[in-house]
């Protein structure tokens, strides 16, 4: 079970593939949170199916394609999992286990862990408040709320927070796909320079 759980949350929201061609961004904040590469950011997460729930506390750090995600959960945060990768290569260390599963891809390396797997590299733009710009979507507004349609997901923007003058993250946002829903609290945003 704490495979599965480490799987999903942090498998969910990696980030392995290269920057894609991006469109002509809306606004000035928009074309900068686009080009953001160095970053790290603190959040809670929670995880419903229909049958079951879980939570547990993540830190990512992202340096251009490179990342590092790690996961806590319990009353004494303990470590549950610790992600790294780069395009081409996913490793994924479960806290107690001796090996290291390793994959081209964190929707590979879901699918081979689980049986299954979920949208996982378009989650580097959702948490920035951005549909994936090399998928199609659809944006919606709901009572001033940020709210788009991609890959079969639901993805509503809740909250900003301002972490500097002019630029506005996400600091709360849900995901929805069928009886799957991905709750985010972001704590702490993060930038570094290139």
């Amino acid at each position: 079970m704490k495979l599965l759980l480490a799987c999903m949350a942090v498998l969910f929201l990696s980030a392995c593939s290269v920057s894609p061609r991006l469109p002509a961004p809306d606004t000035q904040e928009q074309a900068f949170i686009y080009q953001m590469n160095n970053w790290s950011m603190d959040a809670r997460i929670s995880i419903s199916r229909a049958e079951r729930s879980d939570n547990a506390r993540l830190s990512w750090e992202q340096k251009h394609a490179d990342y590092r995600i790690g996961m806590t959960a319990g009353p004494f945060n303990q470590s549950v999992a610790v992600m790294r990768g780069r395009p081409g290569q996913v490793e994924i260390q479960v806290a107690g286990e001796d090996d290291r599963y390793t994959a081209r891809s964190p929707e590979a390396l879901m699918q081979a862990l689980l049986g299954w797997s979920l949208p996982v590299s378009h989650a580097v733009w959702w948490i920035r408040g951005l549909p994936d710009p090399a998928r199609p979507h659809e944006t919606l507004t709901i009572d001033s709320q940020l709210h788009f349609l991609q890959a079969g997901w639901d993805i509503h923007i809740l909250r900003f927070q301002e972490i500097e003058p002019g630029v506005r993250l996400p600091s709360r946002l849900r995901m929805v796909h069928n009886d799957l829903t991905v709750n985010l609290v972001i704590s702490r945003w993060q930038l570094f320079d290139e």
